[in-house]
Formats: C-alpha cells, structure tokens, sequence
C-alpha cells in the first residue's frame, strides 16, 4: 500500500467534538469494573434518557430501566456482555420524570491499546416507531380481533354522517403517534350542546335527532382540511381533531362552531338559562412528545367539558394537555 493511500490521523480533539456533536447517544461504559459503571456519555445521550451525565458517571445503565427488569432484552444484553461481542436490544427505559421511551440499544467491545476493555453504546429513542409498530403491526389474532369488533361497529355515524365513535378512536390513536414521529401539536376539540336533555324532554326524539344534524353540519363545516377529522361521540357529543393548527386560532376557531349553532336559533325553552340551543366547547393542545396518551387526551376533555356546562351556557375552555 501507497503512503498516499494510508488515510490521515485525525486529531483526538477534532474525534472528541464530532462524538459529542453527534445527534445519536453515546454512552462509554468500563468493562473490566464488576458493576460495569459509564464513564462518558455525550450531549445527545443526556437529552435522550433526561439524566445528567453527573447523574449517570459512575453508575450502571440498569438505572435507565427502574423497576422495569423483566425484559428480553435484557437477558440478550447480559449474554452479549458475557461473551464479550455486540449486540443490538430493543429496550422500556425511564426518564427521571417517570416517562417511559422505547431505547435501541446497540452496543460494541473494544479493547484500547493496553487491553483494557470498554462498552461502546449507541442510543437512539425510537418511541414514535415502536408505537407505530404496535398499531400498526399486531399479531395475526389481533388483527382478526379488531377487523371483528370493526364489523360490530359501522365507521359512521348514520343520523349525522360524521365517523362514529369507534372510528374516531382509532383516527385520534393513529393521529397521535403521527404527530408524535412528524414533531406536530394535535388539538382535540370536543363539542356539546347545552341542557340537551331538556330539549328532549320537552321535543322528542325525532326533534332530539333533528337538532344533532343541524349541530353536525356546524361541526363539520368547521373542519374540512384533508386532516381534519370530525365525529359524534355518544348521543349528543362531537368530536374534531385538528393537527399542525396554530394555537393562538383554536379558541376562536371552537367560538365560530359555537356562534353557528346559535345562529340556527333552535328553541330550547325550558332551559334554565338562555331559551335556543347553545354549544360549549373544549379544545385540548398536544405538544409533540409532552403528554401521556390519546385514551388520557379523550378521557381528560370529556371530564373538562362535562364540568364546564355545569357552570353555565356557551363555555370554551382551551388548554394545554399534560401541563402541570
């Protein structure tokens, strides 16, 4: 081999910053100490587990799982470490908050000139695709299960038009996870008319049926975006989600819903406030990556829209889901 062939040294210093800029966690853990503690990690590998590397230097990895020991993965990782040769595991880590990630874990021997031997880990949070997998990759019985309990269910709602229930679950699950993977907010808005039960009372049914198409046609009008989505919830609840929507519209965009079923001027007489049908509202925001779950995301707008017409006619009440 030429001398102009043997590539160039580079400088340690130079090999150090492009470790630590690196956009992939790097975690270097001691291999001849018994306990196998880290002894470096980079910036990304703070960022993806939420420990400071003060936190972790000195410590095993296993700090990363909690409580949580019962895992394949772990057991493929100690075989690896005992046989001293790579590995790639897919692993339930937790963050100092509690939050659960889903971390691949590949991690490689080397031994440094003197023999000594060290781990090398790669990390990477790969949340958003596992989720994605388990949606969308379920096992054969599972499959059938679902296609079953879909088969059970029309996808629409046939007084209104819009998607039932169980369709609009399975939009606002696979929204999530999208928004989760694509870094974008996803707002659920939740719709219901005031004192409804007493327009029943006092109308009918077949009225009853009447007032929630007319409140449907103001619902969907406000959601016509390929990505929007738009439902009835139960007997007389609706449901929208809207992603990538800016979060200083949401309020004024739930209003516009809200003045246009007042501006039907649909008569509720014996209602104790207010004699037409109104609408109150709920928006929830979703950060990419701050909150906890879409059944929690659905759960939690139900229980705030259901307190909100307690308090009275018309309520809107916009916040931020899984704020403290």
């Amino acid at each position: 081999m030429s001398r102009n062939s043997i590539p160039p040294r580079l400088p340690e210093a130079l090999v150090l910053r492009a470790v630590e800029a690196a956009g992939e966690g790097i975690v270097i853990v001691d291999g001849e100490h018994p306990e196998r503690p880290v002894s470096w990690v980079n910036p990304a590998f703070e960022k993806i587990t939420g420990f400071k590397a003060t936190d972790l230097i000195g410590r095993n990895l296993r700090v990363l799982q909690g409580g949580d020991r019962e895992q394949g993965g772990l057991a493929e990782l100690r075989e690896a470490l005992a046989a001293e040769r790579g590995c790639s595991v897919l692993l339930r880590n937790y963050r100092p908050d509690g939050t659960m990630y889903w971390n691949r874990l590949r991690i490689e021997p080397c031994r440094d000139a003197q023999g000594t031997l060290w781990w090398l880990g790669y990390s990477r949070d790969v949340s958003a695709q596992r989720e994605m997998e388990i949606i969308l990759g379920r096992r054969a019985d599972e499959l059938d299960a679902v296609q079953r309990r879909l088969e059970e269910v029309d996808p629409v709602d046939r007084l209104t038009g819009l998607q039932g229930e169980h369709s609009f679950e399975l939009a606002l699950e696979l929204a999530w996870f999208s928004c989760v993977r694509d870094r974008r907010s996803l707002a659920l808005f939740l719709f219901a008319p005031d004192y409804f039960d007493i327009y029943l009372e006092t109308f009918g049914r077949v009225a009853g049926d009447s007032c929630l198409r007319m409140v449907a046609r103001g619902v969907a009008a406000a959601f016509r975006r390929s990505s929007d989505v738009a439902a009835r919830l139960g007997t007389a609840e609706f449901a929208a989600l809207g992603i990538g929507m800016d979060q200083a519209l949401l309020e004024e965009h739930a209003r516009r819903v809200c003045d246009r079923v007042a501006a039907l001027a649909i008569r509720n007489p014996r209602a104790p406030l207010g004699r037409n049908v109104t609408l109150s509202a709920t928006v929830l925001l979703v950060r990419p990556g701050g909150a906890n779950d879409w059944r929690g995301l659905l759960g939690e707008g139900r229980r705030i829209l259901t307190t909100a017409q307690a308090t009275g006619i018309e309520q809107i009440v916009v916040g931020d889901y899984g704020a403290a």
